[in-house]
């Protein structure tokens, strides 16, 4: 990948509680062997608005590991986090956020380098002024790891020596990655100057895994093959090699359709029980929910390298689904529960009645402990047509109905309602108003139902 440093980027001081606690790494939890979810984020605003991580965690999403960056080691002696320091204040929220991540078992890398060069250079021949400004950063923000994006030339010695240092000052549970381009990982193409050959020979005791770009020209994950030969090579073991995506077809080229992302990622599996997983540049606007919820990505890939399985069970999935008279034929009540807001804008449930609502039988009483909304924004449509306001009520007989979610004043493209002390066997959202403005259908992508 070439890592873009987005001049709206930035990031800064960690919570006060974290700042007091001694420098030292914040590894706590065990690093996952295999079928690693990896998310990096890079954009940490959009369009001045905070772009927050959390809800990686809050919708239980199979993440591992979050890459939080690019850190630049400057010429003049400064350290950026993309345009700012890293102790700039308007990213006291984001450092917060990410330790409360951590505290739910996620490991918070912070990845160097990228395509804006000069860290890796100065780290090679200037070893003395520079590594120590990267382990400031490191034990400052209590960080778990690091991630090495090496696209600049750097020797073998150079390359050793950094993570040797690491090694020393952070110990082995401390998570050591690096960022190559698939192709160096079988002898080819390559941005780093150093053999990865060589260095997995001499140092692959000291690295934890490679996070490997398979696009912007340098693979593709459309199908096994350009992993397999890395695989087939000998040297580098499965759990070792992270296949790198793009989330978006904005990001780079090289993106694969999430349907054929997945069916690869579920063969691989099949392949080598002990994958190593995916990584996906980069979280903020990452399909299928892109920028109104980035943290479904996750979700999906963690879905197809468990069988199917991404977390907490979808009580509505599939179930029988009825509603008001629907904008068409092919927008009806049943869309909204089939598991999907990628399948275009008829892959939701549309109404224009006067009346308008959405009604789910889960078959028999269940527990619910939460409900989830997609929007028209989930599904690739104009936040003016998120709904604005609506109710969410139960029933155990489908007649008599207690209500309890109101919403009057929605923007959001995913909302979540969490309940407790009910058991139901029907669900029903009552759209009250269906847009943020004079539009009169209602667009709903999905509802889920949680225990």
């Amino acid at each position: 990948m070439f890592r873009k440093a987005l001049a709206a980027a930035a990031a800064a001081v960690f919570s006060a509680a974290l700042l007091s606690a001694p420098a030292q790494a914040a590894h706590t939890h065990p690093t996952a062997d295999s079928k690693r979810v990896v998310v990096y984020y890079q954009t940490q605003y959009l369009n001045n608005v905070y772009v927050s991580p959390k809800a990686l965690t809050e919708h239980k999403t199979g993440v591992t590991d979050v890459l939080v960056g690019a850190i630049h080691l400057n010429s003049d002696g400064t350290t950026h986090l993309n345009d700012f320091p890293p102790g700039d204040a308007r990213f006291t929220q984001m450092w917060a956020d990410l330790h409360a991540m951590q505290a739910q078992g996620v490991h918070v890398s912070a990845f160097v380098g990228g395509a804006a060069q000069g860290s890796f250079r100065g780290l090679d021949t200037d070893f003395a002024n520079y590594y120590p400004r990267l382990k400031n950063v490191i034990t400052t923000y209590g960080l778990d790891g690091v991630d090495l994006d090496v696209e600049e030339n750097m020797s073998q010695a150079g390359i050793n020596r950094l993570i040797d240092q690491l090694t020393t000052d952070f110990g082995t549970g401390f998570i050591i990655t690096l960022a190559p381009v698939a192709p160096a990982l079988t002898g080819g193409g390559n941005l780093s100057g150093f053999n990865y050959e060589t260095l997995e020979r001499e140092r692959g005791s000291n690295i934890d895994w490679y996070n490997a770009q398979f696009y912007c020209g340098w693979g593709s994950m459309a199908n096994t093959s350009g992993y397999d030969s890395i695989i087939n090579r000998g040297l580098f073991p499965p759990n070792k090699v992270v296949a790198g995506v793009v989330t978006n077809s904005a990001n780079c080229s090289g993106y694969v359709p999430l349907a054929t992302l997945k069916s690869t990622l579920a063969s691989l599996v099949a392949k080598y029980p002990n994958f190593g997983g995916v990584d996906g540049w980069e979280y903020f606007n990452s399909d299928p929910g892109g920028t109104a919820a980035p943290w479904q990505w996750a979700g999906e890939m963690t879905s197809a390298m468990s069988g199917g399985s991404s977390g907490p069970a979808n009580l509505a999935l599939n179930k029988p689904a009825t509603g008001s008279t629907p904008c068409a034929s092919t927008e009806g009540p049943e869309k909204a529960v089939n598991g999907s807001v990628s399948g275009g804008n008829s892959d939701k449930f549309c109404s224009l009645a006067a009346s308008k609502y959405l009604q789910v039988d889960l078959g028999s009483s269940q527990s619910i402990g939460s409900f989830e909304i997609s929007h028209a924004s989930a599904g690739g449509e104009s936040a003016s047509y998120n709904t604005r306001a609506y109710t969410i009520q139960t029933s155990a007989n489908g007649s008599s109905w207690t209500t309890r979610v109101t919403v009057t004043n929605n923007t959001a493209g995913v909302t979540t309602h969490t309940v407790s002390g009910v058991s139901a066997r029907y669900v029903r959202l009552n759209i009250t108003r269906p847009t943020q403005g004079t539009d009169p259908a209602a667009r709903i992508y999905e509802l889920k139902v949680f225990a």
